[in-house]
């Protein structure tokens, strides 16, 4: 009895030990193979899987969320994309299609398996889908099914316009095939890209999307799996706005949940709209949002996820919270008043007196010498314009009044600046104290142009000393950065929403970390087991690509970087 004594076995050690043992494990791999080691450990896993779940909620509910970082290895691996479609199965996120900073459409299918974190090309047989971006693709049963979608047009060898597909495929992992699924029913949905879909029981609807550029669709398509039929399902007159773009997700069996969306131009939608599935027809109900102030910017180039009773976006910090772009300060004109003065140095125009001939300003009024005003006559025009938006309301004034005692009717008297009337002097009255006046309106121009670039320090321009000092805004010392735009978790609280049909956006944390990425879009967002997983998309900030306010406007930057966004505390 004493020698059996000294052995100890795992079996020995206190359940609470066990536990934590297993919560170190893989949720993709050994924790499921555990199960099977005996009924103790069976009980033990399904506790362990259940807390670990429990926790990565409660996570994400309080943003307290641990970024991981995976670039994409050297070598053959997955290309940079943006549009493309994703889903989890069977622990991997599987990617098919998408485009390119080449305006290139694909139709690969890759798997990034979560257990080893690599990135695998399934080579798969059968017929393959035609490129294509902005397609759907769900999961029925052990198939990825994929729908619709976009290509780019084509210059070569021949133009092609761009393409709207209407092909459902649907890929089996085991079998590794693709196979192309027709339907005999008619109608069928036309060809539609940015659309969003969903499979409830052995159905997939289908909703929204654009059928050409810029028009969206508020129908609703049903796909019975068992039947191969597409049916347009009927619904309540008060529906949604016909967009595109929009993020859905299944509340329960008998709800589906819309957020946001576009309608084309100008037409950015934040509603909730919730489809309730039991009634005859189909009735759609506006779910009622509060504490909108902090709900996510831009929902339909920011798919959501949900993540229990959470529906969870990944978006840059409310605007309100966000620093004011930098932008170049720019004086009220009012374009109707404003008066581009010809180049003629003296104009007759109509006379003030009997004979009080009226002198027009030049934009660099010096010496006549006829050289030095044809080298200047092409610099005055081309500065000429940016001048007058940047004066201040002083010297704005100034201009003004000089210009409203010249006729711009008369330019074409008097050709070029080198053109002298004898009997006036070649060096006007007051030239040097112009002159001056609107170099240093030159130099406050050219010092907040380098405050926006981030130059440091103030130019030697030649203004004399003491312009400093009459700035209208200081200038930035020291090299000025851009500031960091990283996102941040967007959460909507959905708890019972169909049955009190109201959502609620909370306050958002925006403490971010180096690893946290900077604001995407057109990315895809899917949850595995205990994470979120994103993939792809355009490190850009959409507000900046419709203005343009960026001063140096840099490229497009399409991402094949990965993101695991899990619980910073594994412990039980």
């Amino acid at each position: 009895m004493a020698a059996e004594s000294q052995y100890l076995f795992i079996t020995d050690l206190p359940e609470e030990i066990l536990e934590i043992i297993l919560s170190k494990l893989s949720p993709y791999r050994d924790l499921k193979s555990a199960k099977l080691v005996c009924k103790q450990w069976h009980r033990l896993v399904t506790g362990v899987t259940q807390k670990l779940y429990e926790n990565f909620q409660q996570c994400i509910k309080t943003s307290n969320v641990l970024w991981t970082p995976f670039q994409a290895e050297a070598g053959p691996t997955i290309t940079e994309r943006y549009s493309h479609c994703a889903c989890y199965y069977d622990k991997s996120l599987y990617v098919f299609g998408g485009c390119t900073s080449t305006n290139t459409t694909f139709n690969d299918l890759w798997r990034f398996d979560l257990a080893t974190r690599q990135w695998i090309r399934p080579l798969a047989m059968g017929t393959y889908p035609s490129p294509k971006a902005c397609a759907s693709m769900v999961v029925y049963k052990d198939n990825l099914v994929l729908f619709g979608g976009w290509s780019h047009p084509t210059p070569y060898p021949l133009h092609q316009a761009a393409r709207f597909f209407s092909e459902l495929h649907m890929y089996n992992p085991v079998s590794n095939r693709w196979s192309h699924v027709t339907s005999l029913s008619r109608p069928l949905p036309k060809p539609i890209a940015g659309h969003s879909a969903s499979v409830v029981k052995d159905v997939m609807i289908v909703f929204g999307g654009s059928h050409v550029p810029g028009v969206g669709s508020n129908d609703v398509w049903v796909f019975d799996f068992i039947e191969s039929v597409w049916i347009k399902h009927p619904t309540s007159n008060l529906k949604p706005n016909p967009r595109y773009g929009q993020s859905q997700v299944t509340v329960n069996e008998n709800c589906l949940l819309i957020l946001g969306g576009c309608g084309g131009p100008n037409q950015i939608f934040n509603d909730i709209w919730l489809l309730d599935l039991n009634t005859a027809p189909w009735e759609w109900h506006e779910i009622s949002v509060k504490n909108p102030e902090s709900a996510a910017p831009q929902l339909w180039c920011h798919p959501a996820c949900k993540v229990g009773d959470v529906m969870v976006i990944l978006s840059k910090p409310v605007k309100s919270n966000q620093p004011a772009p930098v932008v170049a300060p720019r004086a009220p004109v009012q374009t109707s008043r404003v008066w581009v003065p010809p180049r003629g140095e003296v104009q007759p125009g109509p006379m003030r007196g009997p004979s009080s001939p009226t002198v027009a300003k030049r934009p660099f009024p010096d010496t006549d010498d006829s050289s030095s005003a044809e080298s200047s006559n092409e610099e005055s025009g081309r500065i000429q314009s940016q001048e007058m938006k940047m004066l201040p309301t002083g010297d704005e004034g100034d201009s003004r009044k000089d210009n409203d005692s010249s006729d711009s009717g008369t330019e074409s008297n008097y050709g070029g600046t080198a053109s002298v009337r004898p009997g006036f002097p070649s060096v006007r009255p007051n030239a040097m104290r112009n002159r001056q006046r609107q170099l240093e309106t030159l130099r406050k121009y050219e010092e907040r142009l380098r405050n926006v670039q981030g130059v440091s320090g103030v130019g030697n321009g030649a203004g004399g000393a003491g312009v400093a000092d009459n700035l209208a805004k200081p200038v930035q010392q020291g090299p000025a950065r851009e500031p960091r735009s990283a996102m941040c978790l967007h959460l909507l609280d959905i708890c019972d929403i169909d049955k009190k049909l109201e959502a609620s956006w909370s306050i958002p944390n925006e403490a971010t970390s180096c690893d946290t990425p900077e604001e995407t879009i057109f990315y895809t967002l899917v949850e595995g087991r205990g994470e979120l997983v994103l993939f792809g998309g355009i490190q850009r900030d959409i507000n900046s690509m419709q203005r343009g306010i960026d001063v140096n406007l840099k490229s497009h930057v399409v991402s094949n970087n990965s993101y695991i966004i899990g619980s910073r505390k594994q412990t039980l």
